[in-house]
């Protein structure tokens, strides 16, 4: 396993370690420039993702020689060994190990910062990465609802237009249905007419008929 590799898994505590994955979060957060704002729960994998991507940008910056990253690392083989549960002892025994590569208090505050600082530009970077993506969103989105807003206008109209047309065939359709049943009123009339003359006529011509037959002999 490399010292990253390695040096991820001293940082990153699971949540369930209760006050350690505390400590582990405080132990990475730069003081003045990352923010301690509690943040929503987020999934491991996110989690992991992002780890990842902080330190792949501490390994491209990675001080070449004993440094910051270096001494965290001896403090945990350290206690691997069991050197010590004791975290004062622990500190100052890699220290002291540190001194015989003569690195200081000094460098190692230093190197901290400078690795704090690695962060902080990353974190200048995902925000304004995560800005561009929010505005390239609400172009979209505004967009999309320009469009629709636009389309619904039209449909409004088309849909007036239709109702325009709608009432004007139904009162098309009222007029011609009105004159049909005139129609066949008076067809009806005309026909009752007929009836009633022709049944005058043939009943005329019947009783002649009778009135033949029983005056000439």
């Amino acid at each position: 396993m490399g010292i990253f590799n390695q040096l991820k898994s001293l940082f990153i505590v699971e949540d369930n370690e209760g006050e350690s994955s505390k400590s582990s979060s405080e132990t990475i957060s730069p003081t003045k420039d990352i923010s301690e704002k509690k943040s929503p729960a987020v999934s491991g994998k996110d989690t992991e993702r992002f780890v990842n991507i902080l330190f792949k940008a501490i390994e491209d910056n990675n001080i070449k020689g004993y440094d910051y990253l270096e001494f965290v690392q001896s403090i945990n083989n350290l206690k691997k060994q069991g050197i010590s549960s004791e975290e004062d002892k622990l500190f100052n025994t890699a220290y002291a190990l540190a001194k015989t590569m003569n690195v200081d208090k000094e460098k190692l505050l230093k190197t901290a910062d400078f690795y704090l600082s690695v962060l902080n530009k990353e974190k200048v970077k995902f925000n304004e990465a995560l800005v561009n993506n929010a505005k390239v969103k609400l172009k979209e989105k505004n967009s999309k609802v320009a469009s629709l807003n636009k389309s619904l206008i039209e449909d409004k109209k088309a849909f007036e237009e239709l109702k325009k047309r709608i009432a004007s065939k139904e009162k098309e359709i009222a007029g011609i249905t009105k004159e049909l049943d005139e129609s066949k009123s008076k067809v009806e009339r005309v026909k009752a007419g007929f009836n009633n003359a022709l049944k005058q006529i043939v009943n005329k011509i019947i009783l002649d008929k009778d009135k033949i037959n029983k005056y000439l002999k």
